[in-house]
């Protein structure tokens, strides 16, 4: 069976005393639902490497620093047919950054082209972030900070 590993980046930072999320929507595919940027490990790349260059890549932000590695986790993604193992990252934004932007991806892979439209969402326990697919599997820990 063939294997993917795939990284996700939780970017957080606080403003006027909130804590909050970059969270995007990819353009013509807004049933995918709200995500954060991440990607899958190139050959020869660690899975930091990995993170920094998706982030870059996806949203051009590049004053991001790493605060913690979250944990992994493992499910069978059928329109694939394959294996993903996906990492997950705490990050925050060492600089300002509007509360909301789009970016068109440059990369060589197959998103380049892609748009995509980002905005910040407050981590509020009383109204839950639901990201799409499987990169909400880390995202209570953000909750109990």
């Amino acid at each position: 069976m063939k294997t993917v590993t795939k990284t996700t980046a939780y970017i957080t930072r606080n403003k006027k005393n909130k804590f909050q999320l970059l969270t995007m929507i990819e353009e013509g595919v807004e049933s995918y639902g709200i995500q954060v940027p991440g990607g899958t490990l190139e050959d020869d790349e660690t899975l930091e490497q990995c993170l920094l260059r998706e982030i870059d890549e996806e949203s051009k932000l590049k004053a991001v620093e790493i605060n913690e590695y979250l944990g992994s986790h493992k499910y069978y993604l059928a329109t694939k047919q394959a294996m993903i193992t996906r990492h997950y990252y705490l990050l925050n934004i060492t600089e300002d950054c509007p509360d909301e932007f789009s970016v068109v991806v440059e990369s060589d892979g197959i998103d380049n082209g892609w748009l995509y439209h980002y905005r910040w969402i407050d981590i509020e326990e009383n109204q839950k972030i639901k990201l799409g697919g499987e990169l909400g599997e880390y995202l209570d820990h953000l909750y109990n900070i």
